[in-house]
C-alpha cells in the first residue's frame, strides 16, 4: 500500500485476505485464486486480482454515512508466497513483511511510482474512527468475485479515490466514478427486473434506492442531480454547451463518492442475501 492513501489504524485479519503494518511498510495478504475463467477480451488493466478488488472494496464501504472515507492506495507491485497456513499467524506476517522489505530493497520502480515506505515525515494516514470489523467482514462476504459487473463497478470506484488524491487530477478522478455510477444503474435494473419489471427505467432505480434506505420518494431519475454534470464532463460537446473544463466542483465528487459508496454496500449485502446458495458437486 502507498502512504498516498487512508487506511484503518487496526489490523484487518480475515479468513482470505489480512491488511498489515510493520516497520514502515503496510501490505495486505489475499488468498490467491488464479481465475479459471477464459476471457474473450483483451485487457492490460487487470493488475488487481479480484480478490483483492473484494478487499480492498470492503475496506472503502466499512465506512458509514458521513463518516469521512477510507481510501486504500494499492500499488502494482506484489508477488507470491508459497503458503498454505492461516495468514492472521503472527509467524507468517513477520515473514510476508521481511519477504516485502527485501523485495522492495531489490525492486526497480519509475521515478513517478507512488512512495510505499512510511518514512522520512511521510506517515501512514489513517481514518479517525476505530474500524467496525462486523461491517467489513459482512460486506466483504457479500461481494461475489463471480459478479464481473459488481467486480468492474467496485474497480472503477477504487480507482476514482486513487485518482482524487493527485489535486493535479481532480477532474480525472470523475471519470471512473462515473463508470462505478453506471455499472451500479445496471447492478439495481438487474434487481428490478428480478422482481418482475423487464424494463425498468431510471425512475425505477431511483425508486429501489430510496426503498433500499427506507427513503421518502423524490419522483427523480436515478441520482438526477448528476445526471447534467456527467453529460457535461464526459461529452465535451453536448446539448447544454461546449466547455473548456467540466463544469463542476470538488465537492461533486466527494457527495457523489459518498452515496454511490453507500449504494453500493447496501447492493451487495441484498444480493448476497438474494443469491440462492451455491452447493458443491
Amino acid at each position: 500500500m502507498s502512504t498516498f492513501g487512508r487506511y484503518w489504524v487496526d489490523p484487518i485479519q480475515l479468513q482470505e485476505a489480512v491488511a498489515h503494518e510493520a516497520e514502515s511498510v503496510m501490505f495486505t495478504a489475499c488468498r490467491y485464486i488464479p481465475d479459471g475463467k477464459s476471457r474473450d477480451y483483451y485487457t492490460e488493466f487487470d493488475d488487481l486480482a479480484d480478490v483483492e478488488v473484494r478487499f480492498l472494496a470492503a475496506m472503502v464501504m466499512a465506512v458509514g454515512l458521513d463518516e469521512g472515507v477510507v481510501a486504500p492506495y494499492p500499488v502494482l507491485d506484489s508477488f507470491a508466497l508459497e503458503y498454505d497456513g492461516p495468514l492472521n499467524d503472527p509467524g507468517f506476517l513477520q515473514a510476508a513483511g521481511k519477504a516485502l522489505r527485501t523485495e522492495i530493497t531489490g525492486m526497480r520502480r519509475f521515478p513517478t511510482s507512488p512512495p510505499i515506505l512510511a518514512v522520512d515525515g511521510a506517515p501512514f494516514m489513517y481514518h479517525h474512527q476505530s474500524l467496525n470489523s462486523a461491517r467489513l467482514t459482512e460486506v466483504f462476504l457479500a461481494v461475489s468475485t463471480d459478479d464481473d459487473l459488481m467486480m468492474r463497478g467496485l474497480h472503477a470506484l477504487l480507482k476514482s479515490r486513487m485518482v482524487a488524491m493527485h489535486v493535479e487530477f481532480a477532474e480525472e478522478a470523475n471519470y471512473p466514478l462515473y463508470v462505478a455510477l453506471d455499472a451500479l444503474f445496471s447492478l439495481i435494473r438487474r434487481h428490478i427486473v428480478k422482481m418482475g419489471n423487464p424494463n425498468p427505467s431510471s425512475y425505477d432505480a431511483q425508486i429501489f434506492v430510496h426503498d433500499l434506505f427506507d427513503e421518502e420518494q423524490s419522483g427523480t431519475r436515478f441520482f438526477e442531480e448528476f445526471y447534467d454534470d456527467r453529460i457535461m464532463t464526459m461529452h465535451p460537446d453536448n446539448r447544454y454547451g461546449i466547455f473548456r473544463h467540466a463544469p463542476i466542483s470538488n465537492c461533486d465528487f466527494h457527495s457523489l463518492f459518498e452515496m454511490v459508496r453507500e449504494v453500493y454496500r447496501e447492493v451487495a449485502i441484498l444480493s448476497k442475501i438474494a443469491s440462492p446458495p451455491r452447493h458443491s458437486p
